[in-house]
């Protein structure tokens, strides 16, 4: 769903003419331009799909497209490297301890992320170990991120590269540990590193063409590379993965080595030739070999992208530089020779010590040279310093040193001069500016960066583009004496508190002292102390280094309490301020209300729902953009709740995302989300008491976890996949559950030390198992009463929706509650004691009707799902009637909402269900066909509906996929969900979502026509009367107080050009506005619009 933020981006986009820079061939590029964008982004922006939104793989989100175009680098060779005449048959980066451990990437599109996270962490090894942050990277390239790009979610290569240049990471993985569902990530963490090159390896030219790969691997270690990934092209006994058609790829993976003799019979298509690629992949160890596999030689996309990623060797403290997010475009004038320059101020003392620019040819040679405050544009009398020319063979990003250090005083100006030869390639200069879609968020400011022009005069990159940059750096050194500094997480917690210091002190310390305030000291370098005591303490750090001491004093820095207790919003208006704000140990109390967010909770907290009058739960919304609620602390418990609306176009997001340790999750109400709970990589977990429904994913899914106790839950209409899935699951325990009415398998289990007891199981079908595992399905005999109430506990009660299940047709003789019969699931899984229908359980009353509104005569089918023994049904329908059949059907006559009643009667007495205006009857007024088109539908009525038939429960029977219906009644109430008793205004916009192509009656009175009243700003309006009408004609009442009207597209599912007040062609307000759709209105002044 759009905010009216995005409207205002929408519509600015739609406005602006051109905004990327493409050339014809044979262009005349004397007077300057940009290189032409690379063929695949074109693609994707003339699909209108800046996105990228085709690009995923397995459901893990997208490999996003750069603009830069790389294609002239593919089969260039490397020359004059140290390139071995003649390579082993088989090299294995693992051989050599020099590839970082197999990581998950969980439901992210962050496969990219790993693959450069996992190169960096390659090139320290194995001298040094390092786990940086992949959560840290997805999150500050993202668009929600000041220094992002354009995406939600996905990324590249040289994302990445922008991300470690630009020096916001790598960042440790403890500070900001993988969440593959939060958006957000901590500003200003302790960078551990710097990265001072981004080789990019030219591409493959085809199969035997693998002479810079091995070369690379030999040298840089682990490689970033990318595939198009596709399940029917891997094998899952060889782990051999061959995709002969690939043309565009969707996910990035770690090659480590090769093997020349790999058979080529392992693929499943059998390739030309023998070889393959030993890649690494970030899906976790249950995949492939223990995460490792092969890619053939013959797989059309393995190595055409390649890039490393290396971790600086100096002692540069960082770089100035204006292209925060790297390498979009390239350019030239056409020749090979350019020069290009940054002008910039120290804002504080330092030394140049290097010069930092990507090259975007094999073999280009650099000279760089560093300018005093230059007084004509970048350059002035002579230069300071200037060094050695360079010949580059790999592209990419590189640094070159200067022989001497250059001082430059704080507030002084200096200038980096790179003069670049690009052979056979016109485009020397790598800028930095906005592509739509890409890198909207590039700024510049005139003075900043110049290019040398064909007549050798030096003129202002935002000539051509006004926020234009050239990506060029200084890298620089401060010139200080040392200076001990120091981390500490955590820093507030309850007693005792464990707190892990680090030191990141400057000057090379030799020694240390730690004195932690509460009379403990250490002279380790980064020592780990707890504090036993409550209090608020001084933190102090004495660096010894061969220039001297140094000592940072932190005042007040830890903080150590007794659990507190906060109130929400008593104390805090949202859940997530309470949470950042609370110490580890907190409990957070929410009292009832509506709190649309999304949670990340990174602490060991309590968080306790409190409900309303009525037993309803706090109700924490996602919207249909994220997470609820994502656990990734240990020791979380989370109580009491409504979670709703997870879903991602992109990647998987369930009600609750747990990848910390025993977490509890209890007594929640979970409810339309992509997914139920997802338990992630964990030890250690409880999941209790919960009612988990319309799920379309897994309602309860486990994946590399162990001792997992799932009890008690009710978990009931899942759609498209097994309602409960354990993957490589170990020592863990389900009972009591209650696991009915799922549209596919009711539980699906591998792993190992699986005990499965005293659950109601009634689906289809109710256990899928792989053939070699072997689960417990009862405990030994015990008093109970069991799930349905018989007097023992043992195995598990099997029902099918049919009445055909082993436990309802299988006899129990002797009255102990369990069949006479073994259970035999198949294979080695054996239920020895399968529940029995009990000879009387008290009754409790339930049911379910389809359809629950239309017009008349409405013919209704009513289902009974109670539960117990029963003997008899007594069904009130609300108008009159009744009947005593168990599933009668019944035909209303009239209009109107009428109440229902059941009433079931056994040998243990009566329960009754009464539902309240459960069916609703329509069909008085005009008749009007609103037709729903697949996807999402911005619609209104357009006149007003008829009394009875004027609700949202018309469309109680449209698939909606787990989306519910929407409407914006202002920008201060911004996005509101619509309930099925909400009474449907007219000329008022909603949003819907459907499945099919569906014809929905709607009855208008044929009385009032109705009116919307709207508001300055955004205000979804929709169109008045049965037929077309003129934009201008509809808009008349508002005089001059509008400006623009914007339409959906349901059939094409996008946005139409927009209709502007006064405006002329396309956008005209004499354009027709369509009968029965929805249009967002930007309005300058409050005013009403009629129906017809």
């Amino acid at each position: 769903m759009w905010s009216g933020k995005s409207l205002c981006i929408l519509l600015i986009i739609a406005l602006i003419a051109g905004g990327t820079h493409c050339y014809a061939d044979g262009e005349d590029f004397s007077e300057g331009g940009f290189a032409p964008l690379s063929l695949q982004w074109q693609k994707i922006t003339e699909s209108e799909n800046t996105s990228a939104d085709s690009q995923y793989c397995c459901g893990s989100g997208p490999l996003r497209e750069s603009p830069v175009d790389l294609s002239h680098l593919i089969g260039k060779k490397i020359r004059s490297l140290s390139i071995l005449a003649d390579y082993p048959s088989k090299f294995d980066l693992r051989d050599s301890k020099r590839v970082p451990a197999i990581r998950d990437q969980g439901q992210s599109g962050s496969c990219w992320d790993f693959a450069a996270v996992k190169s960096l962490e390659s090139s320290l090894l194995p001298e040094v170990a390092k786990d940086f942050s992949e959560n840290n990277l997805k999150n500050h390239v993202s668009i929600y991120d000041p220094e992002g790009f354009d995406f939600a979610d996905g990324g590249n290569d040289l994302m990445a590269a922008a991300y470690f240049l630009r020096g916001s990471g790598p960042v440790p993985e403890k500070l900001d540990p993988y969440n593959p569902y939060s958006f957000i990530s901590p500003q200003n963490l302790p960078v551990e590193t710097r990265v001072s090159d981004v080789p990019m390896i030219p591409g493959r030219s085809g199969p035997t063409d693998n002479e810079n790969v091995k070369w690379a691997l030999v040298n840089l270690g682990c490689l970033y590379s990318t595939i198009l990934y596709d399940d029917q092209y891997f094998n899952t006994g060889t782990n051999g993965y061959y995709n002969p058609d690939g043309t565009t790829p969707n996910h990035a993976i770690s090659i480590i080595g090769w093997d020349d003799t790999y058979p080529a019979s392992n693929f499943n298509t059998e390739p030309a030739g023998d070889g393959a690629f030993i890649c690494a992949n970030s899906w976790g160890t249950n995949w492939g070999d223990k995460g490792f596999f092969y890619i053939s030689y013959y797989d059309t996309l393995i190595a055409k992208r390649i890039s490393a990623f290396t971790a600086a060797t100096d002692n540069t403290d960082g770089s100035y530089g204006y292209d925060t997010l790297g390498w979009v475009n390239s350019f030239g004038f056409g020749f090979a020779d350019a020069s290009a320059a940054n002008v910039f101020t120290a804002d504080a003392d330092i030394e140049v010590t290097s010069a930092g620019f990507y090259i975007p040819q094999v073999g280009t040679s650099v000279t760089a040279s560093v300018y005093l405050n230059p007084d004509n544009g970048p350059v002035g009398s002579a230069p300071v310093a200037t060094s050695n020319g360079e010949v580059y063979q790999i592209p990419g990003y590189h640094s070159l040193q200067f022989d001497l250090p250059v001082k430059v005083k704080k507030g002084e100006k200096f200038s980096i001069v790179v003069d670049f030869n690009t052979p056979d390639y016109g485009f020397p200069i790598p800028v930095e500016y906005p592509v739509p879609g890409y890198s909207s968020k590039a700024t510049a400011q005139p003075g900043q960066s110049y290019v040398k022009t064909s007549t050798g005069k030096w003129s202002d990159l935002t000539t051509w583009d006004p926020q234009g940059n050239a990506c060029i750096r200084a890298g620089y050194r401060l010139i200080s004496g040392p200076k001990a500094d120091f981390y500490a997480e955590p820093t507030s917690g309850s007693a005792p508190l464990t707190v892990t210091f680090h030191d990141i002190s400057t000057g090379n310390p030799e020694r240390w002292l730690w004195q932690f305030g509460d009379g403990a000291t250490s002279t380790e370098q980064n020592p780990i102390h707890t504090y036993t005591y409550n209090g608020v303490y001084s933190v102090t750090l004495t660096s010894d280094t061969p220039a001297g001491e140094s000592m940072m004093v932190k005042k007040n820095y830890i903080t150590v309490s007794e659990p507190t207790k906060i109130i929400v919003p008593d104390d805090h208006s949202l859940i997530q301020e309470a949470i950042n704000t609370a110490p580890p140990g907190s409990a957070i109390l929410v009292r009832y209300g509506y709190y649309p967010e999304k949670l990340t909770i990174n602490k060991p907290i309590t968080l306790i729902g409190e409900s309303s009058s009525d037993g309803q739960k706090p109700i924490i919304d996602a919207q249909f953009t994220g997470t609820p609620v994502s656990i990734t602390a240990a020791g979380v418990t989370v109580e009491n709740f409504s979670l709703t609306g997870a879903w991602s176009e992109t990647a998987i997001r369930p009600g609750v995302a747990v990848r910390g340790n025993k977490a509890v999750i209890r007594n929640n109400w979970i409810f339309e989300n992509y997914a139920g709970v997802r338990f992630e990589s964990v030890v250690g977990g409880i999941l209790d008491g919960n009612i988990i429904w319309n799920s379309t994913s897994n309602a309860i899914y486990g994946e590399s976890s162990s001792y997992l106790d799932i009890s008690n839950n009710t978990v009931v209409w899942t759609k498209d996949s097994s309602a409960v899935r354990l993957v490589s699951a170990y020592n863990s325990v389900l009972k009591g559950n209650a696991i009915a009415e799922n549209k596919k398998t009711g539980l699906s289990v591998t792993g190992t030390g699986m005990t499965i007891y005293d659950n109601y199981l009634n689906n289809s079908q109710n256990v899928a198992l792989t053939p070699d595992t072997k689960v417990t399905w009862n405990i030994p005999k015990t008093t109970g009463p069991n799930i349905v109430l018989g007097p023992y506990i043992g195995g598990n009660f099997w029902a099918t929706p049919d009445g055909t299940g082993f436990s309802e047709t299988h006899k129990d003789e002797n009255g102990d509650g369990f069949c006479d019969e073994v259970y035999r699931i198949g294979g080695d899984n054996v239920d020895e004691l399968p529940l029995a229908i009990p000879d009387s359980v008290p009754p409790s009353a339930s049911f379910e009707a389809e359809p629950r509104t239309g017009s008349l005569p409405l013919t209704v089918q009513f289902r009974d799902t109670s539960l117990g023994t029963i003997e008899s049904w007594l069904w009130d329908f609300g108008d009159g009637t009744s009947s005593s059949e168990q599933h009668p059907v019944h035909v209303y006559e009239n209009i109107g909402s009428y109440n229902v009643n059941l009433t079931v009667t056994g040998p243990k007495g009566s329960d009754a269900e009464l539902k309240l205006s459960y069916i609703t009857v329509t069909g008085t007024g005009n008749k009007y066909i609103l037709t729903l088109m697949p996807g999402w539908n911005f619609f209104t009525p357009p006149k007003s509906l008829s009394p009875g038939s004027d609700t949202a429960a018309l469309f109680g029977s449209i698939e909606t996929s787990g989306h519910s219906i929407f409407e914006f009644p202002n920008q201060t109430w911004g996005w509101t969900k619509v309930n099925r008793d909400t009474v449907l205004h007219p000329v008022t916009g909603y949003w819907i979502y459907s499945k099919n192509r569906v014809d929905t009656t709607l009855w208008l009175d044929p009385v009032s026509g109705g009116k919307k009243t709207v508001e300055p700003g955004w205000n979804a309006i929709g169109s008045p009367g049965i037929g077309p009408i003129k934009a201008k004609d509809v808009m008349s009442t508002l005089g001059d107080s509008w400006t623009y009207l914007i339409g959906y597209d349901e059939s094409m599912q996008k946005y139409e050009d927009v209709i502007i007040r006064k405006g002329s062609g396309i956008h005209s307000d004499d354009r027709l506005l369509k009968s029965g759709h929805g249009y967002w209105l930007y309005a300058t002044g409050a005013g009403d619009i009629y129906a017809a």
